[in-house]
């Protein structure tokens, strides 16, 4: 029975004695021995590592995970003058543990200093970029990548030399003009707006008349053309109903006179007509024709 009791307390002693004198490094962290309070060694890997029970050596745990810093938007000045409201956001991660912690700390100080450097890197870069490269969709010799790459490239080194951090990346989430800017700004907008559709439509115009007037061009040609097959038509018609009446004339002159005088009645009567004659006028002849001819 003492036996296992020592055992017992054997064991609890060791395992306290163990948890003392080791500390674990998971994974996505980086530990910091600290002895008296002087940093000694840093430990990147993952597993068990043996140290001194505290207060000889002190272990400090440094996150390696990706961090986002999402300051307040600011208000900057481009190189041609102009008020920009920039709402700009960074991605870091710890590159060097040792310096990261002798330098800021912590998180929230890294984030103080970060913001510092960040705001410094999108005032120096926006002053030598016009605001056309911020905006503008056109291509151009600068655009808002260009702006961005040069806040990354500026901000890197700073951050890495001085705090032991790793700049990711840097992008610009919001683009928006100062409050005492925005309806002047909306305003001319507007106005160029208005008169790029002006402009527009004054092409439509131009290009509706050129339309209409070749249209009407070749109208004109149709109708021309189609008069001159008609005139044709009607000539060889006129001709073929003039060589036919010859014709009949020739067999038979006095049928072919009685159809004429009776064609004549027919255009000029009709069953309402009353026609005053004289005796010996044509058309009496005609109808003396007609009634000798059906022995009536």
């Amino acid at each position: 029975m003492k036996r296992g009791i020592t055992l017992l307390i054997g064991a609890a002693a060791l395992a306290g004695a163990t948890s003392l004198c080791t500390h674990q490094v998971f994974e996505g962290t980086s530990a910091i021995v600290a002895r008296f309070g002087d940093p000694r060694d840093t430990i990147d890997e993952p597993g068990l590592y043996f140290r001194w029970p505290y207060p000889i050596d002190d272990v400090i745990v440094v996150s390696r995970r990706l961090n986002i810093l999402d300051p307040a938007p600011r208000e900057y000045l481009t190189s041609d003058k102009k008020n920009v409201v920039v709402d700009p956001f960074l991605a870091w991660e710890v590159s060097d543990p040792l310096k990261y912690w002798v330098s800021v700390n912590s998180r929230a100080g890294a984030e103080m200093r970060l913001t510092d450097v960040l705001r410094s890197a999108v005032g120096e870069v926006l002053s030598s970029f016009p605001f056309a490269a911020l905006v503008s969709d056109q291509p151009q010799e600068q655009s808002l990548t260009d702006v961005v790459e040069a806040i990354t490239a500026r901000a890197t080194p700073k951050v890495a030399s001085d705090f032991g951090i790793r700049v990711v990346s840097v992008r610009i989430k919001r683009l928006n003009y100062p409050g005492q800017n925005k309806d002047a700004v909306f305003s001319r907008m507007e106005q160029e707006r208005e008169k790029i559709s002006a402009t527009i439509r004054q092409e439509g115009v131009e290009e509706y008349e050129k339309i209409k007037a070749e249209a009407d061009r070749e109208e004109s040609r149709l109708i021309a053309e189609a008069e001159r097959k008609a005139k044709e038509l009607r000539g060889s018609a006129e001709a073929e109903a003039t060589a036919i009446e010859a014709a009949a004339y020739a067999k038979d002159p006095a049928l072919f006179e009685l159809l004429r005088r009776l064609r004549i009645l027919e255009e000029t009567l009709n069953d309402d007509s009353v026609l005053i004659l004289p005796s010996d006028h044509e058309l009496l002849k005609a109808l003396d024709a007609s009634v000798d001819g059906d022995g009536s």
